[in-house]
């Protein structure tokens, strides 16, 4: 018998499709689930653009379990066009505990806080995934510099669950005006906490795409 979220993923689930060519991670939500066969959204890379990929191609299906992540191999049986292009895709192999392969980030605003020496600079974030981020910090007072290449410990508030993490400062990006915006990556993170982010950006990209932004 066959476990939905175990087994395979789950109808309006968000799954991460590797393919071996492009040798890319792209992002993907099931519209239909069976034991055998599933309808995916034509996947997207990660400038969000859709990809062409030819029936026959094989894939990796990674979701997030009730538990861990997930993984299932999968073959590209075909491809559906359209405004709403999709791909229909046929397991070809039992599932097993999934391997991160990349770090899927999703549009989200959820406070934020670096820490440059003594003082406390605060924010939010304007993406987020395991990986890292990309904010801006709140305008206002003297505030000191903060260079690229300079590691930061950085706390994040999802929903109360606040996740505090050493980052890399990665790059300055130019505004017009006075904040200060930033790409940040995530050092030394650990599994728990990986989990704990990915939760909240699946959930995040859950919500987008039934609400017709993805």
């Amino acid at each position: 018998m066959s476990t939905p979220g175990v087994d395979h993923p789950e109808e309006r689930s968000v799954v991460d499709v590797k393919a071996v060519s492009p040798d890319d991670v792209l992002l993907s939500f099931v519209e239909e689930a069976s034991a055998s066969e599933l309808v995916l959204s034509v996947g997207t890379d990660a400038a969000q653009r859709r990809v062409r990929l030819e029936p026959g191609e094989h894939l990796e299906l990674i979701w997030r379990g009730p538990e861990e992540l997930r993984s299932v191999p999968a073959e590209l049986v075909a491809v559906s066009t359209g405004d709403d292009p999709t791909w229909r895709v046929r397991t070809v192999g039992p599932a097993s505990r999934g391997q991160r392969r990349a770090a899927v980030r999703a549009p989200l605003a959820v406070p934020l806080e670096l820490k440059v020496g003594g003082t406390v600079l605060r924010g939010a974030t304007l993406d987020l995934s395991e990986g890292g981020s990309r904010c801006l910090l709140a305008a206002g007072g003297e505030q000191p510099a903060v260079e690229a290449g300079t590691v930061v410990p950085v706390t994040v508030d999802l929903d109360g669950d606040r996740l505090t993490v050493d980052a890399e400062v990665v790059r300055h990006h130019p505004r017009e005006d006075d904040r200060t915006e930033l790409s940040l990556r995530f050092l030394r993170i650990g599994e728990k906490r990986e989990d704990t982010i990915r939760r909240r950006v699946f959930a995040e990209l859950r919500d987008l795409r039934s609400r017709g932004v993805m």
